[in-house]
């Protein structure tokens, strides 16, 4: 693992630059609005029990941050949204249409964005104050996991092991 801070913003560009023009496959607002999109060819993982037969080559989302959808300069979805379910909000992110992803950037110390071409973005705002909740998690190939929180800055992993 890295410094007790985390790893540089740089190498974190670096290791999920593959993640960059691959067009949107999946997407998902789950429990407690949750919120994952995949990218790149569909993987599909043979559990029944789950909402999608797949998961993306590339997925990222979060379990507990605050997250939204922002295209030429309006935000056409969060998770913040009023809507009378999940189920409400799932279906009004499935009408995005989403690019594909050309960067990706700090907006502030709580908050990250994925930068999608078309002028689109995905934003990832940490608004918890418990420490240990990180704001933005990335899965990728060969079992790559990154993940940023506050506390502890960028980390990376592999999702066959925890981080902690």
């Amino acid at each position: 693992m890295s410094s007790a801070k985390g790893e540089p913003f740089t190498r974190i560009e670096a290791v999920v630059k593959g993640l960059f023009g691959l067009p949107c496959c999946r997407r998902r607002v789950g429990r407690r609005r949750s919120v994952s999109f995949g990218f790149g060819s569909e993987r599909f993982h043979g559990d029944p029990k789950l909402p999608d037969g797949f998961y993306g080559e590339w997925e990222i989302g979060t379990y507990y941050a605050a997250w939204r959808v922002v295209q030429a300069g309006k935000v056409l979805c969060g998770s913040e949204d009023v809507v009378d379910s999940v189920e409400g909000l799932n279906d009004r992110l499935g009408l995005v249409e989403l690019g594909r992803p050309v960067g990706i950037q700090m907006l502030s110390e709580f908050d990250v964005r994925l930068s999608l071409d078309e002028n689109t973005d995905l934003d990832f705002l940490g608004t918890l104050s418990e420490a240990d909740e990180h704001i933005v998690h990335i899965f990728g190939p060969d079992d790559l996991y990154v993940e940023y929180a506050v506390e502890t800055g960028w980390e990376i992993g592999t999702s066959a092991e925890p981080l902690r």
